[in-house]
């Protein structure tokens, strides 16, 4: 899903949400790579490209950081950063949806007042 710039706002609010339930926990590599995700829906090609090459979705990832997931010397079991820019796209969707809806249904008021 490419950004686009009315898509900005919804991609802040889930990007602070998420940061904020992250800090909340104290997981601190979960921010980290939050932080990478945000940058990942920022670039329009970034995203197509990393996208096309790992196939992430919410759930799994073709790439490294989500291969080793649960190695014994890694210290954070959590998302990969393409996993965490899957679900800020899903919520930037969604929000999406909820807005064109509610635009209609305040159109649909409007014209039967």
């Amino acid at each position: 899903m490419i950004i686009t710039r009315s898509d900005r706002s919804a991609l802040f609010t889930a990007y602070n949400l998420a940061r904020a339930a992250a800090r909340k926990a104290g997981d601190l590599k979960k921010i980290e790579r939050l932080n990478k995700a945000l940058g990942i829906m920022q670039s329009k090609a970034y995203y197509e490209k990393e996208r096309a090459e790992y196939q992430p979705t919410q759930t799994t990832c073709n790439c490294k950081d989500w291969h080793f997931n649960y190695a014994r010397k890694r210290a954070y079991s959590g998302p990969c950063k393409h996993m965490l820019s899957e679900a800020l796209a899903l919520n930037v969707q969604v929000s999406r949806q909820v807005y064109n809806v509610t635009q209609w249904t305040e159109v649909q008021q409007w014209q039967t007042s």
